[in-house]
């Protein structure tokens, strides 16, 4: 197994499963077979001792990895199915921008989100609008995605956010404002976005 098999929504479920505390390095290993192998703990508990160790040491490298292959991409398939990624921050809709802001306070948690507002349906060579209406049809596709190209490419666009962000957030603060938010509901919103980002910027830069 390596990281180029590996789906984003596997990459989650193994980002959630490396947070939980109270699990030893045993129970952990086992939970990663079953997320990469798609089996059920009840198959995990009756492998030999040799293949449990087998997948066991294939997998120990995915719960302390220093490195995740890959780079930003243009487009990439997700079965049949082709994606373009748009990543000029200026070029997005105000819904698209909503959308990543929303979701930016856990990137790694959201990047199926936040990539459903980043990409657009390439078919027979002509791009198809990124419409709201698909938003969660296209999220369920990008749990799907292979991880090597998604996660590089999500953590380009978000340093281009980041920056866009900073560069505007006056003017964010009082568009969020004229929809509701107080002043400091508005600035809270911005910083943990940011915050979150640059968590996320500083984890890849540790991955690469």
């Amino acid at each position: 197994m390596t990281w180029e098999n590996i789906t984003l929504q596997q990459f989650q479920d193994i980002h959630r499963l490396s947070l939980t505390a109270n699990i030893d390095e045993i129970e952990k290993l086992s939970r990663v077979i079953c997320i990469l192998y798609n089996k059920t703990e009840a198959q995990v508990d009756e492998m030999s001792i040799l293949g449990f160790n087998e997948l066991a040491k294939d997998c120990k490298k995915f719960l302390s990895t220093d490195t995740i292959p890959g780079k930003p991409v243009r487009s990439f398939r997700v079965g049949v199915k082709k994606y373009a990624i748009n990543y000029r921050p200026t070029e997005l809709k105000h819904r698209q921008y909503v959308e990543i802001l929303h979701f930016s306070d856990k990137p790694v948690e959201n990047m199926h989100n936040i990539m459903a507002s980043l990409v657009t349906r390439v078919k027979w060579g002509f791009k198809i609008r990124n419409k709201a209406s698909n938003h969660e049809e296209i999220a369920s596709d990008m749990l799907n995605a292979p991880l090597f190209a998604v996660y590089h490419s999500c953590v380009f666009f978000c340093k281009l956010y980041r920056d866009l962000i900073e560069h505007t957030r006056d003017f964010l603060i009082k568009e969020m404002m004229s929809k509701g938010a107080t002043r400091n509901q508005a600035t809270r919103l911005l910083t943990n976005s940011i915050n979150a980002m640059d968590g996320f910027i500083q984890q890849s830069r540790s991955l690469a």
